[in-house]
């Protein structure tokens, strides 16, 4: 019923998986395990998890890992049915709370009681799905164009934040004023309403550059601008904690 894609075991991470196989174990909940090599990608074993039809299948491990079994279950039609749960590596992180874990107990745990929600992802076209965040980055400004439906813009950006629901967030760090100023106001704790950042939600969005500006998930580039990005409402069926606090998708 459960087919476990571990991350690649390295030092102390060898001992994290080992004490979550005897979790698992005493749950009752144990099942296949499976770790990527250069052999076999995640995107390949979630591939095979599959065709084997597991029910559920697990990511254990950071959230690039979990993004890349997300893309697979999302594009595939025989996939459709699969639930997916996750042990995070990180208990701070966006993805443990979209799933109201706090330890490597409560998450296995979660695993057992199987309380389900379908939730939002984002689709970078034509084959790229996030549950996290996608972040586009610069040092300086940036003139970025989007286009929503059949409104076209420009802004001056330095940061992009991309999150399920396509809510889309800019920053625009010219607005930020200079170091010292900055400086000063942290110094003399003078509190400024955020002028920089704008945010918004749609269904679809078209972004590009001039200077074909990364877009990076868990810190990995999945695309270059122009790119496109959908929301892909309420197609993941995951396993949640059953005392999970309402989040944001």
């Amino acid at each position: 019923m459960y087919y476990y894609i571990l991350a690649p075991q390295k030092g102390k991470a060898y001992i994290r998986q080992e004490k979550i196989k005897d979790i698992l174990g005493d749950l009752g909940i144990a099942g296949e395990t499976v770790s990527p090599s250069p052999a076999r990608t995640i995107e390949e074993l979630t591939h095979l998890g599959v065709i084997k039809g597991y029910s559920t299948i697990v990511a254990v491990g950071p959230e690039g890992l979990a993004n890349k079994v997300i893309t697979v279950l999302a594009s595939q039609k025989t996939a459709k049915n699969v639930v997916l749960g996750i042990i995070p590596d990180n208990f701070d992180s966006v993805i443990a709370q979209k799933i109201g874990v706090k330890d490597l107990y409560s998450a296995c745990n979660a695993l057992k009681e199987r309380r389900l929600e379908t939730m939002d992802i984002c689709q970078i076209e034509p084959n790229k799905f996030f549950l996290t965040e996608a972040i586009v980055e610069s040092f300086r400004n940036q003139e970025v164009y989007f286009s929503i439906d059949n409104l076209k813009g420009k802004v001056m950006v330095n940061r992009i934040v991309i999150k399920p629901g396509l809510e889309i967030f800019f920053h625009d760090k010219s607005l930020e004023g200079s170091t010292p100023s900055r400086f000063f106001r942290w110094l003399f704790g003078k509190k400024q309403v955020d002028i920089f950042s704008s945010n918004f939600r749609t269904k679809r969005v078209r972004l590009e550059s001039q200077n074909n500006l990364p877009v990076k998930v868990s810190g990995e580039i999945v695309a270059k601008m122009p790119v496109t990005i959908n929301n892909r409402s309420r197609i993941l069926k995951i396993i949640v904690a059953r005392d999970k606090i309402k989040t944001k998708n």
